[in-house]
């Protein structure tokens, strides 16, 4: 199952990519729109389409947002990790 299209991503060339335990793929890339001096420079997060009958998703977020997402996502992550026994 492949990710679904998004002008201009990957702009950069690199990006992390890793299938769920659903099936879905993550892609986060670097996205970088414009030219000139100061192109507009994005985080992108595609989430792929959960069957082939079904729609994927899309995001580009600014640096800030990237980071208050990653922030967010360790936190629930952290709640979500199993409590040791108590002695």
């Amino acid at each position: 199952m492949g990710t679904i299209g998004t002008p201009g991503a990957d702009s950069a060339g690199h990006h992390v990519s890793f299938r769920t335990t659903c099936g879905r793929e993550i892609r986060v890339s670097r996205l970088i729109l414009g030219g000139g001096r100061h192109p507009a420079q994005r985080v992108s997060l595609d989430i792929s389409a959960w069957s082939e009958a079904g729609d994927g998703t899309w995001a580009g977020l600014t640096p800030d947002e990237a980071r208050r997402l990653a922030a967010a996502l360790l936190l629930q992550a952290a709640a979500c990790d199993p409590v040791p026994p108590q002695a």
